[in-house]
């Protein structure tokens, strides 16, 4: 979370919550809901952000929701596409009053904006950064490669190869020798119920089960919070946690903001919204222009620079010429 957040004396009825979703255009958008008990919100792509929305859209730090002696209050941060409030453009300088229910429109992405919230835990960077991979996922929808979610791949040990599907939150699933088990690993020195997967708003938590133990970078543990690329010892058997929705997000932080006019149809919105290919390192989807026209652009910019120096060196011949020949 940011640091410079104040978290709000104990009182449930002075929490709020922005309920995120996209503009328009994608049938299969659900909304996801960031709740908070703190003074000061910060809206955007980036890391530090409290609202994270992965798009490109979104600059890294777009805008700020702060309490006030009157209430709560709207300011753009000099983002690239700019913040709207009820369709109404917000100064970064001229901070806008919000009202329970008030639409603020970031990219291509529109929160609703909620207080008086009951809110029973303060929100972690755990929790921001999962409901981010949700948003990512959600902006896939139902494409043809839609984006996986979290898995465990068996990469060494009696079953190498397979793979454990974890079920979305919130979920509960067994690993162990037994059949009651939904991850069932032959290996030896494992109970019939090893471990548990916790699949919550969190993200992904091994717990290991009674006495046992796993291994993670040489450490005996019995719980953890999985990260993506986190290698796992059950036994014999190495597990290798897969998050493709992480190495979007975490891509994302390092590219630039895309212009967004708003004005698209949604059709238009749903094209940009689902690429025609899985994405590699680095991908941007929801673009605001065609696919290539970014890493087009330098090679432009070249030829008119280039041409502007042919330009110049013939008007400066030119010249001289015409001095010696007076």
């Amino acid at each position: 979370m940011t640091g410079a957040a104040a978290r709000l004396s104990f009182d449930p009825t002075m929490g709020v919550r922005f309920v995120v979703r996209l503009r328009e255009g994608k049938k299969t958008s659900s909304e996801v809901e960031f709740p908070f008990d703190q003074t000061r919100v910060v809206l955007g792509r980036g890391q530090a952000a409290d609202v994270r929305i992965p798009h490109r859209s979104v600059s890294e730090f777009h805008a700020t929701v702060q309490l006030r002696n009157d209430g709560w209050f709207l300011a753009d941060a000099e983002s690239t596409n700019g913040t709207k409030c009820n369709g109404a453009r917000v100064r970064s300088d001229r901070p806008k009053r919000l009202r329970d229910g008030d639409l603020i429109e970031l990219g291509v992405y529109v929160l609703s904006f909620h207080t008086g919230v009951l809110v029973p835990e303060p929100v972690s960077a755990e929790r921001t950064a999962e409901l981010a991979r949700r948003l990512l996922r959600e902006a896939y929808g139902d494409r043809a490669q839609p984006l996986a979610g979290p898995r465990l791949v068996v990469s060494a040990g009696p079953d190498q190869g397979a793979e454990f599907a974890i079920p979305a939150p919130p979920s509960r699933a067994l690993i162990g020798r037994g059949p009651a088990c939904q991850l069932v690993l032959q290996a030896q020195g494992l109970a019939l119920e090893h471990a548990e997967l916790i699949h919550d708003l969190d993200g992904v938590l091994l717990r290991a089960l009674s006495e046992n133990t796993f291994l993670l970078a040489g450490q005996a543990l019995r719980a953890r919070r999985l990260r993506a690329g986190d290698e796992v010892l059950l036994g014999e058997t190495r597990l290798v946690f897969s998050e493709p929705a992480q190495a979007v997000l975490d891509a994302l932080r390092h590219e630039p903001d895309l212009p967004y006019s708003g004005a698209a149809s949604s059709e238009t919105q749903t094209a940009l919204l689902e690429p025609d290919a899985a994405p590699p390192a680095g991908f941007e989807f929801g673009a605001g222009a065609k696919p290539g026209t970014a890493s087009e652009r330098p090679d432009a910019d070249l030829l008119i620079y280039a041409l502007a120096a042919v330009v110049l060196i013939a008007s400066t011949l030119g010249l001289l010429l015409l001095l010696r020949a007076q």
